[in-house]
């Protein structure tokens, strides 16, 4: 059976679980479904298309640059404002890989001229990060392409980061993470009511939900390696105390779904689950990659848990080459950090399976 053919035994399906009160747009869905098969490409490819079509820009603007463009700042704001107008307008009108390649580079290097253009003009640093923001933004209201709607978003919450390192407010570093939690955990967790709020929700949930997960490890970054940003380390267990709190949450969730009533297994799950992030307290970034992964998991979403993964290994890794301890010690901690977390794994598994025998 194709995936067309299940898609419509699939819809054959609901209708009959539904009743006569269910009603939906056939004709819109294959159409849609169609579409996407149609411009259907491996993450890969897509970062190669993106990176191509930025060299191509590149050289455009070196060619601007021989032109003089450059000594003029009026001449950056008009190709700046010029350029991120086009992107957008591309992807309003058009629905193609080749094309959403081209109007990312152009709307990427608009916002680049934009600024750069600004800066020359003696305008406010503060005043050129809002206006920035604003425009990703805007482009989120008028187009949900995907690769723009990324882009869009990492723009917006990079500018959040921006703004708190010009004005050296670095400990705001810790409300910027605990404000993307919540909002990333919000969103996975109300995954269905979002979809079907609006159509233009549906389009910007997947972008979104991914840029979401870049945009934590933003702020990861900056707190899980030293001298990134300059931070008092005495206020590192802030970012940690809502990360603890959020997987504690997510952890009452999955016994829920795993039907684990026993009282004694709950306490010994919690407790263990407490022990293992109150590790990790001083180093936050640790348990925010626990987040994504566990996030990830729970609403099946693989992509994100092999990006969790990959941030677990990075910053456990950092962690433990900025301690300064032996490498006896290191290697101590880490050997007894393995064994918990394999007793961790060894005890839910098998909790499970007893309760599934009852």
């Amino acid at each position: 059976m194709d995936k067309l053919t299940s898609k419509k035994a699939l819809l054959d399906t609901i209708r009959l679980s539904e009743g006569v009160n269910f009603e939906c747009d056939e004709n819109a869905v294959f159409k849609e479904y169609e579409l996407l098969l149609e411009n259907k490409s491996s993450l890969a490819i897509k970062i190669l298309s993106i990176f191509g079509g930025l060299l191509a820009m590149l050289a455009f603007l070196g060619f601007l640059g021989i032109a003089g463009l450059y000594n003029s700042e009026s001449g950056l704001l008009l190709f700046g404002i010029g350029f991120i107008v086009l992107a957008i307008w591309l992807n309003k009108v058009y629905d193609k890989l080749i094309i959403d390649t081209f109007s990312i580079s152009i709307y990427i290097i608009g916002f680049a001229m934009l600024a750069i253009g600004l800066t020359g003009l003696k305008v406010e640093e503060n005043s050129i990060i809002l206006l920035i923001s604003a425009i990703a933004i805007c482009s989120l209201c008028i187009t949900q392409n995907y690769l723009l709607s990324l882009i869009s978003i990492l723009t917006i919450f990079g500018c959040c980061l921006s703004l708190i390192v010009s004005n050296k407010l670095y400990n705001l570093v810790h409300l910027y993470i605990a404000f993307t939690t919540l909002i990333m955990c919000y969103l996975f967790l109300n995954e269905a009511k979002i979809i079907v709020t609006h159509q233009k929700l549906s389009k910007l949930y997947n972008p979104v939900r991914i840029g979401l997960i870049l945009s934590l490890l933003f702020g990861l970054v900056a707190i899980g390696k030293k001298n990134v940003l300059p931070i008092q380390e005495n206020y590192l267990w802030l970012s940690s105390i809502i990360m603890i709190m959020v997987i504690l949450y997510l952890v009452s969730i999955i016994i829920k779904i795993n039907q684990i009533k026993a009282i004694k297994s709950k306490i010994l799950i919690y407790s263990l689950s407490f022990f293992i992030l109150l590790s990790t307290v001083f180093s936050p970034a640790i348990s925010g990659a626990i987040l994504i992964m566990l996030l990830s998991f729970l609403v099946n979403y693989k992509t994100g848990v092999i990006i969790g993964i990959i941030a677990f290994i990075y910053f456990i890794s950092q962690y433990y080459y900025d301690l300064n301890f032996t490498l006896l010690t290191k290697s101590i901690l880490l050997f007894v950090s393995g064994v918990l977390f394999l007793l961790f794994y060894l005890f839910t598994t098998k909790n499970l399976h007893s309760d599934e025998k009852i």
